[in-house]
């Protein structure tokens, strides 16, 4: 019974993670103009609208990564978090490493390369509570 209302629990939180950044996703949006014009110079909007896009559009994907880290914390699964943040971190490392700084894209780049960073830690936030993979705290073995 424990483990279901934990697993509830989890998926309640994220639900709302996942919700509320929707929202700031919307409002980023319908900011574009404000934020552009306030925080960007000139001879940068050209290359600001890109990055500020997959920012937006990744909002659902930090709260995920956020959320399942308090997740884990809750559950003290932190060896499996460490883990898994190293293995993203060094990854993302890896294509920071690759990028080549004179390419008129870099920058750009250094934004798609942290989307994957937090993509792979929210994609193994989610699979170590559903299905539950390895030693889970929240893996429905453990109900037996």
């Amino acid at each position: 019974e424990n483990l279901h209302v934990a697993r509830r629990v989890a998926s309640t939180v994220c639900l709302w993670c996942v919700v509320s950044s929707v929202i700031l996703s919307g409002v980023m949006w319908l900011g574009t103009d404000l934020v552009r014009s306030i925080l960007v110079p000139p001879p940068a909007v050209s290359v600001f609208f890109f990055p500020w896009l997959l920012v937006i559009l990744l909002q659902p994907v930090n709260a995920i990564a956020f959320a399942t880290d308090g997740v884990h914390w809750g559950t003290g699964d932190f060896r499996y978090l460490r883990n898994a943040v190293m293995i993203a971190t060094g990854l993302g490392a890896m294509g920071i490493a690759m990028i080549d700084e004179s390419h008129p894209d870099a920058l750009v780049l250094v934004w798609v390369v942290a989307a994957a960073w937090i993509s792979i830690r929210a994609l193994f936030g989610i699979l170590r509570i559903w299905p539950g993979i390895g030693d889970s705290p929240l893996s429905l073995s453990h109900d037996d």
